[in-house]
């Protein structure tokens, strides 16, 4: 069985996704990571080169070009489920867990992050979140087509293994 993680950006996504992947003996994948190397560029160059459009086409690829893996935690990115009908693909094709964290929290992990994640560097600290409040409602349909809405620490503690075995 393959579990996809989605969720917000600064959730938690691709911490968890190791140490899950680590628990359950299972192989890690982060999208982005794969889109960044197969492009050899950094996800902030492919949208500043390429824009969203070209950036969302190549995510989905990639994850479906996953499908015939097994064992596997996927680290998607926060806006993967809201394209292409991505969500769908993945409760097709595996466990798909939200990383559902507050607000605050996001905010606090994002605030010194901001270089890095192309749809938020230059915001300031307020902009930030207000971005997230939009952004969160916005995916949040999405997001809620998770079979399990959990925050990293619980997903971590969750027993996966009695899901995919069933007992």
């Amino acid at each position: 069985m393959n579990i996809f993680l989605v969720g917000m950006m600064g959730c938690g996504k691709t911490y968890t996704s190791k140490l899950l992947a680590q628990k359950l003996h299972y192989n890690v994948y982060d999208l982005d990571e794969i889109i960044a190397e197969k492009e050899k560029l950094s996800i902030t160059n492919i949208f500043e080169t390429f824009g969203e459009t070209y950036f969302r086409r190549k995510e989905t690829e990639t994850l479906q070009g996953l499908k015939e893996l097994k064992n596997i935690v996927v680290a998607t990115g926060g806006g993967t489920p809201c394209f292409h009908n991505n969500m769908n693909w993945m409760n097709e094709h595996g466990i798909t867990v939200w990383l559902n964290e507050p607000l605050p929290v996001l905010m606090d992990r994002l605030k010194n992050e901001k270089q890095h994640r192309p749809l938020i560097k230059n915001l300031s600290n307020e902009e930030l979140g207000l971005f997230l409040e939009k952004k969160l409602k916005e995916r949040a349909t999405f997001y809620k087509q998770s079979q399990y809405i959990l925050s990293s620490e619980e997903c971590l503690k969750y027993d996966f293994e009695f899901q995919i075995t069933g007992g």
